[in-house]
């Protein structure tokens, strides 16, 4: 049911760093919630949340002002630049497994497909290469449909991290052009996330061709 609800919310980054934030819930339920939230988060993220819940809602320490409860983070959508709406599954009174010894570790459920592997970059990336691009986002029979011109934070022969205002999602393909030069090429996009600074990036593997050693070694 629709409830709004003041949430207070920990959680860890992948190193280990912990975090905190205070929000209000948009729902909740028996088995979990959905919130708004600044902090970047990913799918399986493990995170302990202390709200009012009502009684009917709780599984444990029904006498409590606040419902302190472990959760996982099932999925995450954008709400605008900066803000994402987190929905999460209550697993109880205790974290997941191994959680002590990796808190900012992703934690899946038995009926959850195993994680595709990491893939491994052929190609070193040169950081701060602030190479002037424009990226151009296809309609799906393949026309050109929104632009912009921005930069490359990163680039190797491979692919590129870019900062973006298109909108676009991971495995969309894009055609990206070096600004006052002859590279071209499409490219799919392998992450989308956003930054300490509240900019999106992409994550870019170049599809057509490799970055010419003209562009990586210049840098």
């Amino acid at each position: 049911m629709r409830l709004t609800l003041p949430v207070h919310v920990y959680g860890h980054d992948t190193d280990g760093t912990p975090w905190e934030e205070m929000t209000t819930s948009d729902d909740a339920s028996f088995g979990g919630a959905s919130f708004a939230v600044k902090h970047p988060l990913e799918a399986h993220q493990a995170l302990l949340l202390s709200l009012p819940l009502p009684k009917a809602f709780r599984r444990f320490d029904f006498g409590d002002s606040s419902y302190r409860v472990y959760a996982l983070v099932r999925d995450v959508a954008q709400l605008r630049p900066g803000v994402s709406r987190a929905g999460v599954l209550f697993l109880g009174r205790h974290p997941p497994k191994g959680h002590d010894k990796n808190p900012g570790g992703r934690y899946l459920l038995p009926t959850d497909p195993p994680p595709a592997p990491k893939e491994r970059r052929q190609y070193q990336r040169v950081e701060n290469a602030f190479l002037n691009l424009k990226l151009t986002r296809l309609s799906g029979d393949g026309q050109p449909e929104q632009e912009e011109r921005t930069v490359a934070e990163n680039l190797g022969k491979g692919g590129a991290r870019v900062l973006t205002s298109l909108a676009v999602a991971k495995g969309d393909v894009i055609v990206v052009e070096e600004i006052g030069g002859s590279f071209k090429a499409r490219a799919e996009i392998r992450n989308v996330y956003i930054g300490e600074d509240r900019i999106s990036r992409l994550n870019l593997q170049f599809l057509d061709a490799e970055a010419p050693d003209r562009l990586v070694l210049l840098h």
